[in-house]
């Protein structure tokens, strides 16, 4: 594509480089550019791109772009913030395949948003349309699954170069819906451009990434950038921070609320009924009929009632919305019970926030016949100042803790611990336990008839990052594995 074309809309300071020039390849890794590529130097937090333009042009970049001024004989385009065009150059390379989908849906929020998109993917699927994902566990196009590491990162939302081309294949593989998980990260730092969203869905927000945001009035600001990117904001209104959000939005606000009639929609009348899930009566001005939800949980109808709100709002009929979400029976790592013939039950979630470790334990405390066992870590370098709240709540919510690594990454796994303890209570279970592999043994063996087993904060995750690098670990996995080592030893 030509550069001029490529640069369509863009501002241009200064440039030396014939816009006629014919651009093969755009990246910001000057590791991945060969013959006709274009190398965009983005000053990151650790890295400055512009270190790597002598090497870039060694390796066939045609063109640099930068926003700092270089020697004349380089070939460069300057612009005001390279972050800031990274995305609109990707798109503009490749045409803007965004503009193929029929719907687009972004959802934000610290917790929900992978649970409410699988249940909108099953809805939009069973109205017949082809859907696109792109979330935390995966990305799905159609039938087909990209698995995020192979893609090349293993983040919510990808990184622009592998976004812009996931939706380059989705065009080409005829998507009708596109559904995303839109993060704090990538509103913060501009991945999806220019992107305007049919529906823009705000799940809620509690405290989580406050190492990278700083604020919590910072990581807010980050996630409403979304609704001024989107044709109609829905907007969970029983959220602290609803009239926020509604505020920044720059299309039509809907809201949605368990607890506010006033709302746009309503869930009404909410039954629990245990592991089994949930129902309640979906009421909207004009609609009222009856949602069933095989997942357990008050989120589950928060989740739940966003994906049905969103549906009706792009068009989809009540009957169907039904129906879609009645095929949702679990969503992979998210109150998912590993099946095993034990008399206690293993039940995996993702669950890493204090608030989504409160709303896990209170949903789990609803149908637990006996004690609920608790085992969970917190990253390492992340947001620190969790780590004793989540130890505190996990004190609070059940009959025995168990402490351990999540992700240490490069941070002293004992050190993350010395963390957590802080908030431990006083007379109550609590084990200590730096490997992850021999705490889930040592939960599984404390397990008693009818207790269950919480293990949380990896969820659908099969790795671990420790100071290492990154390696195979699968909970699920690991279960099963020792309960047939049990089993093998007769203790089961």
């Amino acid at each position: 594509m030509l550069l001029e074309q490529i640069f369509s809309g863009i501002e241009i300071l200064k440039t030396s480089v014939d816009m006629k020039a014919d651009i093969s390849g755009i990246t910001e890794d000057s590791r991945k550019v060969k013959n006709g590529f274009m190398f965009c130097a983005i000053k990151g937090e650790k890295v400055d791109g512009n270190k790597y333009i002598q090497s870039s042009i060694l390796s066939g970049a045609v063109c640099i772009v930068t926003d700092t001024p270089v020697e004349e004989d380089i070939p460069f385009v300057l612009v005001r913030d390279v972050r800031g065009v990274f995305s609109r150059l990707l798109a503009n390379f490749y045409s803007h395949p965004e503009d193929s989908f029929k719907i687009k849906v972004g959802i934000t929020g610290t917790n929900g948003k992978t649970s409410t998109s699988i249940m909108l993917k099953s809805i939009y699927e069973n109205a017949g349309y082809k859907v696109g994902l792109i979330g935390t566990m995966k990305y799905l196009v159609g039938d087909k699954e990209y698995d995020s590491e192979s893609a090349g990162n293993h983040l919510t939302t990808p990184d622009p170069e592998n976004f812009w081309a996931l939706l380059n294949v989705m065009r080409e593989e005829k998507v009708d819906v596109l559904i995303m998980e839109v993060s704090s990260h990538a509103l913060q730092m501009e991945k999806v451009g220019d992107i305007r969203f049919t529906v823009g869905i705000f799940t809620n927000l509690t405290q989580d990434h406050l190492d990278f945001h700083k604020s919590i009035e910072a990581y807010r600001d980050a996630k409403a950038k979304l609704f001024s990117k989107c044709d109609i904001a829905l907007i969970n209104d029983d959220d602290p921070f609803a009239d926020y959000m509604k505020k920044s939005a720059t299309g039509e606000v809907k809201t949605y609320s368990q607890d506010n009639i006033n709302s746009d929609f309503n869930a009404k009348n909410v039954r629990y009924n245990g592991a089994e899930g949930i129902d309640y009566v979906f009421l909207a001005k004009e609609l009222i009929f009856r949602l069933f939800v095989g997942i357990p949980g008050k989120f589950t109808a928060y989740n739940s009632l966003a994906a049905a709100s969103c549906a009706i709002l792009t068009g989809v009929e009540s009957e169907t919305v039904a129906e879609g979400l009645l095929k949702v029976s679990r969503v992979d790592g998210r109150v998912d019970r590993v099946d095993i013939k034990a008399p206690f039950s293993v039940i995996i979630d993702f669950a890493h926030t204090p608030d989504a470790m409160e709303n896990v334990l209170d949903t789990v405390r609803g149908f637990a016949k006996e004690r609920i066992l608790t085992l969970f870590g917190c990253g390492g370098d992340r947001d620190a100042t969790k780590r004793p709240i989540m130890c505190k709540i996990a004190c609070e919510k059940s009959d025995v803790v168990i402490v351990t690594s999540d992700n240490s990454r490069t941070e002293d796994k004992e050190k993350i611990l010395d963390d957590i303890m802080q908030g431990a209570l006083k007379n109550r279970e609590i084990y200590r336990i730096a490997d992850r592999r021999d705490a889930i043994r040592f939960a599984m063996d404390k397990a008693e008839k009818d207790d269950i087993v919480l293990l949380l904060g990896k969820g659908h995750e099969e790795y671990e990052i420790d100071k290492d690098g990154k390696h195979h670990f699968s909970e699920r996995e690991e279960v099963e594995k020792y309960f047939e080592i049990m089993c093998s030893e007769g203790r089961i």
